[in-house]
């Protein structure tokens, strides 16, 4: 009789530590997704300084714009703070539009090849930005969601398991982010 109760309690003991790594493994698989959405922003923001370079060099006239989108390094804050980086990513998307429907009025601009490839890839980038930020979205859907099983609540009280905010970018017709973003806070 006591090894049945044994069994029993091993069973339930396996049962749980799977639980938990499961849960685990969507925690690192959002962390994993978030490493490469920072360097989509990180890069985002290489493209985006580039391109104020070139309408400088062709006589942009709105230097104040300019000014402000480089004070704000393009969008993109050296940080280990999701938050931040977020944050400064949306504060420079409206500057961006602002930039590109000015630029063109600046037909010599758009003729410049390396000003068009720029704006493409910009362009793609934030389609990746997109797919990316989803499945972000998706891995932290399943770890809040994975929190909730029972076989989890009790770990979790006595563990401690914080739940993780998705983060929600959006992009209209070039290349930019609308919402707030949100995310996690590092574990």
């Amino acid at each position: 009789m006591m090894y049945i109760i044994l069994g029993i309690i091993m069973v339930i003991f396996a049962w749980m530590q799977l639980a938990y790594g499961r849960l685990q493994k969507h925690k690192n698989d959002a962390r994993t997704q978030w490493t490469r959405i920072d360097a989509l922003l990180q890069s985002r923001s290489q493209f985006i300084l580039r391109l104020m370079e070139l309408a400088e060099s062709h006589d942009f006239e709105d230097r104040e714009l300019l000014a402000e989108m480089y004070d704000l390094q393009g969008g993109y804050i050296d940080s280990t703070d999701r938050e931040l980086i977020s944050e400064s990513a949306e504060t420079v998307t409206p500057l961006l539009d602002r930039f590109l429907h000015q630029t063109k009025e600046h037909p010599a601009l758009w003729e410049n090849e390396e000003f068009m490839e720029l704006v493409q890839e910009l362009s793609e980038m934030e389609e990746e930005i997109q797919l990316q930020s989803s499945k972000y979205n998706q891995f932290i859907d399943l770890y809040n969601e994975h929190r909730q099983k029972p076989s989890l609540k009790y770990q979790i009280a006595i563990l401690g398991a914080m739940p993780l905010r998705g983060i929600h970018l959006k992009s209209d017709e070039l290349p930019l982010i609308d919402q707030p973003v949100e995310s996690p806070e590092p574990h």
